[in-house]
């Protein structure tokens, strides 16, 4: 296994998955931001598991939240602005072609999950999935109060660790080729 999350987006059924993006341990923040909007626990499409070690998401909200706080970030000192503001170009030419179409996303995050073997795959799901909504309050109130400096935002973890692991966080790879290669050709779910 390559121990990594991926990402893809699906239809209303979920019945096919287009590669998005891998990503190696931990999952990426910017994965869990754009989960944010209607993220449910699924049963998984790559693992033969019956419980629910997936989760599934809105897209476009989650792109629109995504690009938001991106600006807002831009007000911010920030290690380098650079890095925030090519990440923003490319997830933007990247879903710019048509794939911001596809009405939800989908997270496979098992490979992560068996890094922890004597923590069962769904608990840690249900883990992910709390920290998702949590950023997702989070990041209503930061861009609804817009404070001057983020940094001073009671509670949220997940500020230090995006801001301590800046570069990291950045290198996100959009893709359609991924290391775990769907054999199903590409739709349109427009």
């Amino acid at each position: 296994m390559a121990n990594r999350a991926y990402l893809f987006a699906t239809n209303d059924a979920t019945e096919h998955l287009n590669n998005l993006s891998e990503a190696r341990f931990p999952i990426p923040f910017w994965y869990k931001l754009l989960m944010g909007f209607q993220v449910e626990m699924v049963p998984s499409q790559l693992w033969d598991e019956k419980e629910p070690i997936a989760l599934r998401a809105r897209l476009s909200p989650g792109l629109e939240r995504l690009f938001e706080f991106g600006q807002y970030l831009q007000s911010q000192e920030l290690p380098d602005v650079d890095l925030l503001l090519d990440f923003l170009e490319r997830t933007k030419q990247f879903f710019n072609q048509d794939r911001a179409s596809s009405p939800w996303l989908f997270l496979e995050a098992a490979e992560i999950y068996d890094l922890i073997p004597e923590e069962p795959a769904e608990e840690q799901n249900e883990q992910l999935l709390f920290e998702i909504r949590r950023i997702y309050v989070d990041l209503g109130k930061i861009l609804k109060d817009k404070p001057d400096d983020i940094r001073k935002f009671s509670g949220a973890v997940w500020i230090k660790d995006l801001f301590n692991d800046w570069e990291a966080s950045m290198d996100i790879r959009w893709s359609e080729d991924l290391s775990y290669a769907l054999e199903d050709e590409e739709e349109d779910f427009s």
